[in-house]
């Protein structure tokens, strides 16, 4: 099974396919990056085209999708990554790909167990579980990596049942 982790963000999203059959493994990684002088549209467009450009590569048959965390101080983040969300979403349903919204709190129980876990602690999951000696860098590769394998987690629990 193959699994299209996707960490949504404006400026930069990361995204990250695994194989979770049976050895957990990295297939593709990358950063989708738009520039700050693009209209919204261009780069909504932008960030939309390359991952059904890994769809279309890899054939993930699930997305994971990183929830919104919007902070009150900043709403018009909030707006921006709901856009995103939204793209991805859109993108999921077009592909015929099988959507789990994760959120950061419902990742970091799974991979750290604990809910409040650092970033540190969170590439420490990441890569152990990937059996990697470095972490992913950069930050938003890690993160998307990490809503992979938590998919791939509740999947395997669901199997189990």
């Amino acid at each position: 099974m193959r699994i299209l982790g996707i960490d949504p963000g404006l400026a930069s999203t990361g995204a990250v396919v695994i194989n979770a059959d049976v050895d957990l493994e990295i297939l593709h990684k990358c950063v989708v990056r738009t520039r700050s002088d693009q209209v919204i549209t261009v780069r909504l467009g932008t960030i939309a085209d390359e991952v059904e450009r890994i769809i279309d590569t890899y054939k993930p048959g699930i997305m994971a999708l990183e929830t919104a965390f919007i902070r009150r101080d900043a709403p018009q983040t909030g707006l921006s990554l709901g856009k995103v969300l939204g793209v991805m979403v859109l993108t999921a349903h077009r592909k015929g790909l099988e959507l789990m919204e994760i959120t950061p709190r419902e990742a970091k129980e799974t991979l750290t167990g604990y809910g409040d876990a650092t970033k540190g602690q969170i590439q420490r999951a990441v890569s152990v579980k990937l059996g990697l000696r470095d972490y992913l860098r950069p930050d938003h590769i890690a993160d998307a990596a990490g809503i992979a394998l938590t998919a791939a987690s509740i999947l395997a629990t669901l199997r189990r049942r």
